[in-house]
């Protein structure tokens, strides 16, 4: 007898035991259950990205980070840095897409097709209004915004060192400094 275990039902499981290992990001993409070490550049960028949204008057109950997205009919999420919406339901330990707003993404290798094609793909189709791609091998972020069922309709890139700003739908005026987000370097961990 062949027993095949979805890998959502392993993420749901590792995040129900609190069994998922501290300092990886851990995602499922095309059936796999991927753990990837998170690099200091990775959460020194999320916890600035953090401060400044809370800072904008997102409250705290609103901004998590590697919590479990919800996406009906495909492989769950548990994306860097989520914005959900006033009033967003917990669903167990994480909330549904349609509830988020806002995604930040730090890519943890250079041009990640996760972060590039697959997020941009997923997040336009379920309506997240925001997607940030905070990329330091190329000291740059990339704010995508109209999403549509293939993606989103309007992207703009803006170098480190430069401001960031959007406003989700509740209104909140989000503004970024990206002055001191960490750059890397191709090759280095």
């Amino acid at each position: 007898m062949n027993l095949e275990v979805s890998p959502v039902s392993i993420m749901g499981e590792l995040v129900e035991r609190d069994a998922l290992p501290e300092g990886y990001t851990v995602a499922v993409f095309d059936g796999r259950v991927i753990m990837t070490p998170r690099t200091p550049e990775q959460d020194w960028t999320a916890s600035d990205v953090r401060d400044a949204v809370k800072a904008s008057g997102v409250a705290r109950e609103r901004v998590f980070g590697d919590v479990i997205i919800i996406v009906t009919g495909e492989d769950d999420a548990a994306p860097d840095l989520p914005i959900a919406g006033i009033g967003a339901e917990r669903r167990g330990d994480g909330c549904s897409c349609l509830d988020v707003l806002a995604v930040v993404e730090v890519p943890s290798e250079p041009e990640d097709e996760k972060d590039y094609v697959r997020n941009v793909q997923k997040h336009g189709r379920f309506g997240i209004g925001f997607y940030l791609v905070a990329d330091s091998f190329k000291a740059m972020v990339t704010v995508m915004s109209e999403p549509h069922g293939s993606g989103y309709g309007r992207t703009a890139e803006i170098p480190y060192g430069q401001p960031v700003s959007f406003t989700p739908a509740t209104g909140e005026r989000v503004e970024i400094d990206t002055a001191t987000f960490p750059t890397r370097t191709v090759g280095l961990g």
